[in-house]
This record gives C-alpha cells, sequence and structure tokens, in this order.
C-alpha cells in the first residue's frame, strides 16, 4: 500500500513533468542537429541587444535580428539558435551581442523547403550539454522513486544475512551504502556544481568541447565514488564478524567509532535493544539501536553501540544471532 501511494503522489506527477522538459529539451535537440544541414547564405546583422524582462526579477535574453535572401527572395530572421533562453545573469546575452554587432555579415542557415525558417547557430552546443547535466539530477531521483516502488512490491528479504570470510570468520553487513547510491549521489552533486560553475564562467555559449569536457567530470566523478564505495564494501568496512577461533567480535568503524573495535567475547556482558524515539522533520521517528554492555579493566561496564535499526525485528535477529554465539545475556 505504501508503495502503491508512493506511486500515485510522487513517482508519477514526477516523471510526467519531466517526461514533458525531456520532450521539448529532445525536440530542441533534434532541431540544432538537423540544421546542422541546412544550406546557408550571407546574411546582416540589423538588431542585437540583451533584452531585460521583469518576472520575480529581472532575466535578460539576447535578441537578435538579421536579414537575407534564398534565391532572391528577401527574409528577415531572429533565431541564434532553435529556441531562446533567459537567465538572471546579462553576462552571456553581453558576450553574444558582442559577437554579432550591427551591420556584420554572418552565416544564416535555412530550412530547405522553408527557407522563412532560419538560425545562426546550428548544431548542439555546451548550452544543450549543460542543459543535460541541470536535469540530470532530477532523473536520478525518479530513478530513486521508482526503485523505492519497485523495492516495495518485491517480497521481504531475509532479518538477518550472513556469510563466511576467508579467515573463517562469520560476518554481517551493517549499514552499508550501495555503489550504486554513491555514484547517483556524485553524478547529482558534480552536474549541479558543473552547471553552477558554468553558468557564472559563461560556458553555456562556450564551444561544444567545453561541454563535453564539463560531462567527461561528471562521469567521472560517479564512476569514481562507484569505485570507491565498491572497494570499501569489498574491504569489510562495514561488516561485523564473530571469530570463532579467538573468540572475538570485530566492531565496524561506525556509531560513533572511528576505527574498528575488537571486543572479546569474555567481555561482553549484555546485549540490548533499546528503542528510542526521535524526532526528525518534525515528525516523531523510533528507531531501534543494539548495544552492548562491555566490562572494563577497573571493573565498570560501558555501553557500545553496535548499529542503529529501523525495524524492531531486525534489530532483535541480530541481538538472536550475537546470543547464540556470545552466550550474553539481554
Amino acid at each position: 500500500m505504501a508503495s502503491f501511494v508512493l506511486l500515485l503522489v510522487f513517482v508519477l506527477p514526477w516523471t510526467a513533468i519531466l517526461g514533458a522538459i525531456d520532450v521539448f529539451a529532445s525536440a530542441h535537440m533534434v532541431r540544432q542537429v538537423e540544421a546542422a544541414n541546412w544550406p546557408s547564405v550571407q546574411g546582416t546583422i540589423t538588431r542585437s541587444e540583451v533584452e531585460a524582462v521583469r518576472s520575480k526579477g529581472i532575466m535578460y535574453s539576447f535578441k537578435v535580428g538579421y536579414t537575407y535572401s534564398v534565391d532572391g527572395q528577401p527574409y528577415e530572421g531572429s533565431k541564434h539558435r532553435s529556441s531562446s533562453w533567459r537567465t538572471s545573469d546579462p553576462g552571456d546575452a553581453e558576450e553574444l551581442v558582442a559577437r554579432h554587432p550591427l551591420g556584420t555579415h554572418v552565416p544564416v542557415y535555412y530550412q530547405p523547403g522553408q527557407p522563412s525558417e532560419a538560425m545562426l547557430q546550428p548544431g548542439l552546443g555546451s548550452s544543450d550539454l549543460f542543459l543535460l547535466m541541470v536535469l540530470l539530477p532530477f532523473h536520478l531521483v525518479a530513478l530513486w522513486l521508482v526503485a523505492m516502488v519497485a523495492q516495495g512490491f518485491k517480497p521481504e528479504p531475509p532479518l538477518l544475512s550472513t556469510f563466511v570470510r576467508e579467515d573463517g570468520s562469520e560476518c554481517v553487513t551493517l549499514d552499508a551504502p550501495s555503489p550504486a547510491l554513491w555514484m547517483f549521489l556524485a553524478w547529482g552533486n558534480s552536474a549541479l556544481v558543473c552547471a553552477v560553475m558554468g553558468g557564472a564562467t559563461g560556458a553555456f555559449i562556450a564551444p561544444l568541447p567545453v561541454g563535453v569536457g564539463a560531462w567527461a567530470v561528471v562521469i567521472a566523478c560517479g564512476v569514481l565514488a562507484g569505485l570507491w564505495a565498491r572497494a570499501r564494501r569489498k574491504a569489510g568496512n562495514f561488516d561485523l564478524c564473530l571469530h570463532a577461533q579467538t573468540r572475538s567480535l570485530s566492531l565496524p568503524p561506525f556509531s560513533g567509532r572511528k576505527h574498528r573495535l575488537d571486543v572479546r567475547w569474555r567481555d561482553v556482558q549484555s546485549l540490548r535493544v533499546e528503542p528510542q524515539v526521535r524526532v526528525q522533520n518534525k515528525k516523531q521517528v523510533t528507531r531501534y539501536p543494539l548495544t552492548l554492555g562491555l566490562s572494563t579493566a577497573d571493573g565498570e561496564v560501558r555501553q557500545e553501540s553496535i548499529a542503529d535499526f529501523a525495524r524492531q525485528e531486525q534489530a532483535e535477529a541480530m541481538a538472536d544471532w550475537l546470543r547464540t554465539h556470545l552466550k550474553a545475556p539481554g
């Protein structure tokens, strides 16, 4: 039921809006690619200025006009590319004005069979690649929402999955973010950073290789983050391990620990699951931390957190598995 509600309330509206934006962006890019094969004639710039429009602040755009003739028939055009854009920073528009001074002769590309349709800059540009970069985080969120819905329809996974490592220890992986999640986060954040930097440095109107280079940086960030997360998981950074031969318990370096902690079985005095109510986003959320009571050299007992669980049955399954081996009381 929760997955169905998530599908109706979030996934479908999000994907519908994103799909409409994708259709518009795709149509623009297809038009730009097609225009690269259009014939061209010499034209003359008759208008070149920055237009300011007030809409929740001042937005700026590049307005251009030019005259040209095809087969002796005069025409007037006003498109720099297949679609125009506005920005709160006038810098890019001013740069385009500087590139197209009045009276300049420029090549004008017109559509065969319909010469009144024309533009000055055909083909893909950095602005197209940066537009895709801006859209990337929203697509990643859409994929995450779809994955959340799909997960809700899958059978419940086992409460506890153990495995045996090469050294003979029996282990459980705790709170290990998947490499895919790290890749998504790196792609989304690096795309936003590159888009912001591109807008601040004028890269949107730069040659196409600038946009290609920015995309190479974004892709590399995601791949490196995924490889890093995979290496950490493979190295056992998130594994809790029981060593039967040495009768020791090895706790991973999180839940307040900066380094892995090795505990002797005989030092474990208690294993407890104690529900805690916390406030997250102004809502009360119950978590189930599993805590060890460890005897110290001075005869005291200190508490060491193992992990924090969202479901009580998961915490209890972990506690029962540990009690079976450690013979520790509750």
